[in-house]
């Protein structure tokens, strides 16, 4: 199972979780190891449409970045790719006219879909799976016992989680991986 560490971006500060505390670039450098994945949650993107692709360029040089900034368009998916994604998170809900194949014919690099909101209302995870592209889920609780490994397959499903406590759990369940701040990972693997 990956595990992986979450920073958020709000107001063009950087922090080390969705609700963590302020951090600057170069103790996010020395608190995870270079080349690790790094989950970027820019609320400035999704909120306000404003992604801050400067400070991507400069998190690039040191992690691999999986971005969740609320792209519109295509030309902002191509801007964040540019800006060193590798990973991308799509949000339907801002994205009306979202056409996937399109967005597979810019990158070969992984796409998930936050399917939160889906799972909440539907409270089925088989009616939410998007066939080659992932899953995110960002309410745990939505889908506590939900899953197993087969009725999952081989769907790549990310769920962020409030701490690791339940890490065996969501193994035994066929969960790719968890989503956790920053704050909460350090010294839990």
């Amino acid at each position: 199972m990956n595990i992986v560490p979450l920073v958020c971006l709000r107001n063009t500060r950087l922090f080390d979780g969705k609700e963590g505390n302020s951090l600057i670039l170069e103790d996010l450098q020395k608190r995870v190891e270079k080349d690790t994945l790094l989950y970027v949650l820019d609320f400035d993107g999704i909120e306000r449409y404003n992604p801050n692709l400067e400070l991507y360029q400069r998190l690039a040089e040191h992690c691999i970045l999986w971005i969740d900034n609320g792209p519109r368009r295509i030309d902002d998916v191509m801007d964040t790719i540019m800006a060193g994604a590798t990973n991308l998170t799509l949000r339907e809900d801002l994205w009306s006219s979202l056409s996937i194949p399109e967005i597979q014919e810019l990158t070969d690099d992984e796409i998930y879909l936050d399917k939160t909101r889906q799972v909440q209302e539907q409270r089925s995870l088989q009616q939410v799976f998007s066939g080659d592209i992932g899953t995110i889920l960002f309410d745990e609780t939505a889908v506590y016992g939900s899953f197993s490994k087969d009725r999952i397959g081989n769907q790549k499903i990310y769920l962020y989680a409030g701490s690791l406590e339940k890490l065996s759990l969501w193994t035994e369940q066929g969960i790719s991986g968890i989503i956790v701040d920053l704050n909460k990972k350090q010294g839990a693997v």
